[in-house]
């Protein structure tokens, strides 16, 4: 019968101590936000910066250029990131064709990433969205616009400055409240 009492002394702690296992993951970190700064760098999508550049082709064979449309003046842009594998993309979709057809004085682009061309095509058939979608053929959008997961959003002012980065499924709510001048 015991009494509740260890019977062997407990080993001593192997490895590192908990102070040098913190200067390690302090460590680790830095060197994974130095490596992503140096990768993503200014070009990389920012709050209150400005937007990186993007041409996409679009399915219907048109080229949306994000300069371009900056400096044309042709106004705010929401730019939406989706896959045809992402459920919450499938949901939002239908959501997203309603604002931009409500908000024609907003330019709603999706570009699928990290997806196959084809059955990017073939999801935005089926859901025959009111606004230009087109594909992430070379991951040069992914690259600029990183995110998490998917769906992720990019409200671009007028001027062409990245106002809020939106990192889960829109909904009528969410999107009644947007501002693309950056003061909410």
């Amino acid at each position: 019968m015991t009494d509740g009492s260890p019977s062997e002394p407990l080993p001593a702690r192997a490895g590192l101590s908990g102070g040098w296992l913190t200067a390690l993951f302090v460590v680790v970190v830095a060197v994974g936000v130095v490596i992503a700064t140096m990768k993503g760098g200014a070009s990389a999508a920012e709050i209150g910066r400005p937007a990186p550049a993007l041409a996409v082709t679009l399915f219907d064979g048109q080229v949306f250029d994000l300069v371009d449309h900056v400096n044309a003046g042709r106004g705010p842009v929401l730019l939406n990131l989706w896959a045809s594998w992402c459920a919450p993309c499938v949901r939002e979709f239908p959501v997203l064709s309603a604002y931009a057809v409500a908000h024609p004085e907003v330019t709603v682009v999706g570009v699928a990433v990290q997806d196959v061309e084809a059955d990017s095509r073939g999801f935005a058939e089926r859901l025959d969205p009111a606004f230009s979608v087109g594909w992430d053929r070379d991951g040069s959008v992914r690259e600029a616009y990183p995110s998490f997961g998917l769906p992720a959003t990019f409200l671009i002012s007028a001027d062409g400055t990245i106002t809020d980065v939106i990192l889960a499924e829109l909904t009528a709510e969410r999107l009644a409240e947007l501002d693309f001048e950056g003061t909410s």
